[in-house]
């Protein structure tokens, strides 16, 4: 129970070890509504417009949205559609089952995404979809029962990735990182060939991948990497997405690369950080790590802000061809009419407090979670609201101090959904876990490390926790051994 809520709070490394430099904070993913850019509240415009000349289209700095590459860009020529290739660099193996569901979780991830951007000016798709049109492995062995129809790719290469991610320290297990990886088939790849228009893709557009998800085994489960090519993350936390003990904010973190959207890991107004006066709202960005666990208003702000400001590029999207396929599916009176009469019966209320747990008993629906202040609620233990497990109160217990914002049933006090659930405060302490998140790693090394030297805007979530000397003051003798504790446990 203590480790699913410690991958409710874990730090994010996205590509690179990046310590937390603010606390998780409050906050729910607001709803953004706006048919239009004059829509957008002068206060995200400020920041938006900030993003957008220093950290997206500085020339001197990043450059993250001027090849046509994007997922933007790729949505609009797909009609809708991301075609994925799957490079399985492990030798994990991965069930029929398991890569089946793999395309309806990367088709929740990216919807998500989209969500943020249906309804909103000119942008013409109300849903998109995800096809997994190939896997490229390291050993055939890999893919139990392959079927007929699945296409597999098994040629290999020298590993591209193995020397970087030690070097940055994003290995979880150097020893097991492959030597080799598997090759990808460039010629069907659209990244590679995006601005030669008269590439054929082996014949016909429909036959190319957009991008590819690659597993490796031996990343740390909680980070990865992205552009527009893809995203990298560890085989395990692939695997875990599947059985749903991973976290998805590092996979909608990655496609937000994707997007063109940057890390946010340097200060308030850093070349490399966040908009002056930090991102309206107080939830900051799920592209910065750490501080956000799901899409925040910002995000949805800013997709729609640069979605304005690409569509206004001349010659960048032909909208005239795009004509998304409607959705088919549609429900039963029978459902529409139980959903009606839930929906009536149902007094619903929305409550956001931050407060301790004081109880929490579970039965074979979930459970009852306990606050000091605000009283008693029932919770559902296994939809884990939205298939996110960092939002599932069967994982916490007494004492821990939580910042939560749900909608309940008044009749009932019977949570419906979590909109946001944040650790203020760990129970579970462990020596060492200064940015209190459940683990003792080198991040809480670096917090302390730029704390002791006064950087600007560090915060030690738990300061007692590398008290080594236990003289109640911290200082570079504590540093010292908090090292020296960490080399030890390895």
């Amino acid at each position: 129970m203590k480790l699913k809520k410690m991958l409710a709070t874990v730090l994010a490394a996205i590509v690179c070890t990046a310590p937390m430099m603010y606390p998780n904070t409050s906050g729910t993913s607001v709803t953004a509504e706006a048919s239009s850019y004059s829509d957008i509240p002068s206060e995200y415009v400020t920041a938006c417009e900030w993003v957008w000349n220093n950290r997206i289209y500085d020339d001197e700095n990043e450059d993250w949205m001027k090849d046509y590459a994007t997922i933007y860009d790729q949505l609009i020529a797909g009609n809708g559609t991301i075609q994925y290739l799957i490079r399985w660099d492990s030798y994990q193996t991965i069930t029929l089952e398991q890569r089946q569901k793999l395309e309806t979780v990367l088709n929740e991830a990216l919807n998500k995404w989209n969500d943020c951007l249906e309804g909103y000016e000119n942008w013409p798709f109300s849903d998109v979809t995800v096809k997994i049109v190939g896997w490229s492995v390291l050993d055939v062995n890999s893919l139990q029962d392959i079927q007929p129809d699945e296409v597999v790719y098994t040629e290999t290469m020298n590993s591209t990735m193995r020397d970087y991610i030690i070097e940055s320290n994003m290995a979880a297990d150097a020893s097991v990182i492959p030597t080799l990886e598997p090759s990808e088939p460039t010629d069907l790849s659209r990244y590679v060939h995006w601005s030669d228009k008269s590439w054929t893709y082996n014949g016909s557009y429909d036959n190319r991948y957009d991008m590819f998800l690659e597993g490796i085994n031996g990343l740390i489960d909680m980070g990865g990497f992205g552009w527009h090519y893809g995203q990298y993350l560890s085989s395990n936390a692939i695997l875990g997405l599947l059985d749903g003990t991973t976290s998805q904010h590092v996979l909608l973190h990655e496609m937000g690369h994707g997007f063109g959207f940057p890390d946010y890991y340097g200060g308030i107004g850093d070349s490399d950080g966040i908009p002056p006066g930090d991102f309206p709202g107080g939830e900051g960005s799920v592209m910065e790590a750490g501080r956000a666990f799901q899409i925040t208003a910002f995000d949805t702000w800013f997709a729609r802000y640069a979605w304005s400001k690409l569509s206004a590029q001349e010659g960048r999207f032909d909208l005239s061809s795009v004509s998304p396929t409607e959705p088919t599916t549609e429900p039963t009176t029978e459902s529409v009419t139980e959903t009606t009469e839930e929906l009536t019966d149902a007094k619903l209320k929305t409550a956001e407090f931050t407060d301790t747990i004081t109880a929490v008993l579970l039965n074979d629906n979930g459970g009852t979670v306990s606050f000091s202040e605000n009283g008693t609620y029932n919770f559902n233990g296994t939809e884990y609201y939205g298939n996110d497990d960092s939002k599932n109160l069967s994982f916490y217990e007494n004492g821990d101090i939580v910042s939560i914002r749900f909608t309940y049933d008044t009749n009932s006090n019977q949570i419906v959904n979590i909109e946001s659930l944040f650790v203020q405060t760990n129970a579970y302490k462990i020596k060492g876990d200064v940015n209190a998140d459940g683990a003792f790693n080198v991040a809480d090394i670096i917090l302390l490390q730029k704390w002791l030297l006064a950087v600007p805007d560090t915060h030690l979530a738990d300061w007692k926790m590398a008290d080594f000397c236990k003289d109640d003051k911290l200082n570079v003798f504590d540093l010292c051994l908090m090292k020296r504790e960490l080399l030890n446990s390895k």
